[in-house]
């Protein structure tokens, strides 16, 4: 059964690759094989295994397949825990180290559609604006689809998506208009949404940021879906790209396997938050 899978996986591949031009061997075995089979089941093909024929006579369906893989799925707050403690310890903690004038920089890597960025940005305006030491906060935030950072910049969202959002935060950080909040203004000027691919090799961080050296990095509930050696050059980019004392958040799915990173160290358990241990 192992050996089929991987037969109709390595099919899929070649098929992807040498007749529709694009490469998804980066990805995780199993999940290619769970977007196989919502997709041949989907097209109304017959078997799994017929489905390779079927994509390769069919340049539409590569192009809903491909799609298919890239999830754009994000949340307000989307892990409670990680977020209390991003607001209780970790950013009064960095605030204090910070000289006046001084500026926390934040990655908010594969952002989706904002509620992430959106997220940290609420949690820093209300820290920084009530403390007496003046501190800038740049949060940069980064995706490949440009359907999603659309909706991130509008910071549109309709009444069901803004469920784990504080009444506080609420009422503070958006405007109600009958089933739909838009973020404040305040919020999208500290938030700076642009295309970026963590596959890109040329680069350590996104061009926008010019050097890096980031406070946080979430890089959350995108690791799972690539091959390991993928993930462990993704994390590399992201150590490159955090300062001394900086913090790396990825999601609770992930933290096995981040945990196995010889550099990386668990400062938060339960919550997936990690530093880079001191040599």
């Amino acid at each position: 059964m192992v050996g089929e899978k991987n037969t109709e996986v390595n099919e899929i591949i070649r098929v992807m690759n040498q007749i529709h031009g694009i490469d998804i061997s980066m990805y995780d075995e199993s999940f290619l094989l769970k977007s196989l089979r919502k997709r041949w089941i989907a097209t109304g093909v017959k078997t799994a295994a017929a489905y390779p024929r079927y994509l390769e006579e069919n340049s539409t369906e590569a192009a809903g397949f491909y799609n298919s893989l890239n999830i754009n799925y994000s949340e307000f707050f989307r892990n409670p825990l990680t977020f209390a403690l991003l607001e209780q310890w970790i950013l009064p903690k960095l605030i204090s180290q910070k000289a006046v004038g001084g500026e926390i920089r934040v990655w908010s890597a594969g952002c989706s559609s904002g509620q992430e960025a959106y997220s940290i940005a609420m949690l820093l305006d209300k820290l920084t604006t009530s403390g007496a030491k003046p501190i800038r906060v740049r949060i940069f935030a980064t995706d490949t689809s440009q359907s999603a950072l659309a909706l991130a910049r509008d910071g549109v969202y309709d009444k069901n998506t803004v469920q784990n959002v504080r009444l506080k935060e609420l009422h503070n950080y958006f405007t109600a208009k009958g089933d739909t909040y838009t973020i404040a203004s305040r919020l999208r000027e500290r938030v700076n949404f642009s295309t970026y691919d963590l596959l890109d090799q040329s680069s350590a961080n996104p061009p926008e940021s010019i050097y890096g050296d980031f406070d946080i990095v979430f890089c959350s509930n995108l690791l799972f879906y690539y091959k390991p050696d993928i993930r462990h050059s993704i994390l590399q980019k992201v150590q490159h790209s955090m300062s001394g004392m900086g913090y790396l958040v990825t999601g609770e799915a992930e933290r096995a396997f981040v945990e196995k990173i010889d550099r990386l160290q668990l400062v938060a358990p339960p919550a997936a938050i990690f530093q880079i241990k001191k040599m």
